[in-house]
């Protein structure tokens, strides 16, 4: 990447395009020019490959995040290096399904939008937008980890722009070389999946799987990606589970309207559903902060729920049920387990399990999630 690159111990990541990194004994704050979540990816010691940068006026960070390592691989976090890169392989014509284009411009805008390339074959113009794709299972790639309205407009745009006459692609660029098929995150996107599927006939997908170098070149095996579309349209429905995350800054006490009484220490919460239909709707609810709660006054979920300063709420969108399955597996990797024996009175209340630290910094529970979002779909492809 024309320069030197260096090995950083992830700390932390106090906002979305900032992290906090341990380069030596020197604690850097680095750029980070990704928006994903990265939860798999920004573990607790994860190494990063980082670049210095001087700090000045227009420039307050002392680093650039260039990747993260997993499993003894780099895995580009640089959105807009993964744009030169794709430049670089189109204009050497060894990028899979385009070996026949030329670049006629970069940054081109089309009605609302601006896409990454406009490309020329045979006398006809075609616009591609590229997407880097970090979010990966076994054999399984998904994009986006995070929702994207932006990640949307592109496909329904791109898709017009077909119907008018102009070929539109779209190149996912996936951060693993071991993988065989691609599907859009319906888990975490809804939206983005849906219009993924609506525009098939019309936008032209380039999933493509990149073994990234410790320089972060890509290597010489780019591979392209099946898309497995009848277990996308089994999948992406208003259904599923999901996981609500609460964290309590200090002890609770829930009171029963009998005489039980039961302490919830400070620390965080998860609680597992499931909806046979409406889990968008949840979504949206579930977040929302309730009124203040007498303690004791309402059930133990709502008593968490009204005590929690924060939460976070996962979906699990599949077509099978999994609740019992989801809910064994968080309490093997849970600090304690709160069962419906510990409050009579309300039997059909939900184990409820308990974590010192945040769930999504433990490697167990972030990989309990690619499992049921993704590695679990394994068994439905040939």
């Amino acid at each position: 990447m024309g320069r030197m690159i260096e090995k950083a111990r992830f700390i932390a990541r106090p906002n979305r395009f900032t992290v906090r990194c341990a380069l030596g004994s020197e604690i850097l704050e680095a750029y980070l020019p990704n928006p994903g979540r990265l939860w798999e990816l920004l573990l607790p010691d994860s190494d990063l490959y980082v670049i210095r940068q001087e700090a000045g006026a227009n420039r307050k960070l002392e680093g650039l995040v260039v990747a993260v390592e997993r499993e003894g691989r780099p895995v580009m976090l640089h959105t807009l290096a993964c744009n030169d890169i794709v430049a670089d392989l189109l204009s050497r014509r060894c990028l899979p399904g385009f070996e026949e284009m030329r670049i006629v411009r970069r940054e081109v805008t089309r009605g609302s939008s601006r896409f990454d390339f406009l490309l020329e074959e045979g006398g006809l113009q075609h616009l591609l937008e590229v997407k880097s794709c970090t979010l990966f299972g076994r054999r399984i790639a998904m994009f986006p980890d995070a929702v994207t309205s932006r990640g949307r407009r592109h496909l329904l745009e791109l898709a017009e722009l077909a119907r008018q006459g102009t070929p539109a692609h779209v190149l996912f660029l996936v951060g693993c070389p071991h993988v065989d098929y691609f599907l859009p995150d319906y888990h975490t996107d809804f939206a983005f999946a849906s219009a993924f599927q609506a525009v098939r006939d019309l936008v032209r997908f380039h999933p493509l799987a990149v073994d990234w170098q410790p320089d972060m070149t890509p290597g010489p095996n780019i591979r392209k990606l099946s898309i497995p579309w009848s277990l996308l349209e089994r999948e992406n429905g208003d259904f599923g589970c999901t996981l609500l995350i609460l964290h309590l800054p200090g002890d609770v006490t829930f009171s029963s309207s009998g005489s039980a009484r039961l302490l919830f220490r400070k620390g965080y919460y998860v609680s597992v559903d499931s909806l046979h239909s409406g889990l968008n709707r949840r979504l949206q609810s579930a977040l929302r902060k309730p009124g203040a709660a007498r303690v004791g006054g309402a059930g133990v979920l709502e008593t968490l729920k009204a005590a929690a300063d924060g939460r976070q709420i996962i979906p699990i969108r599949t077509a099978e049920p999994l609740e019992a399955e989801l809910a064994d597996a968080i309490a093997r990797v849970a600090d304690w387990t709160l069962t419906p024996a510990e409050f009579p009175e309300e039997p059909d209340s939900p184990r409820i399990f308990g974590m010192t630290d945040p769930p999504l910094n433990r490697r167990a529970f972030v990989d309990l999630l690619l499992d049921f979002r993704i590695n679990r779909l394994e068994k439905h492809l040939a």
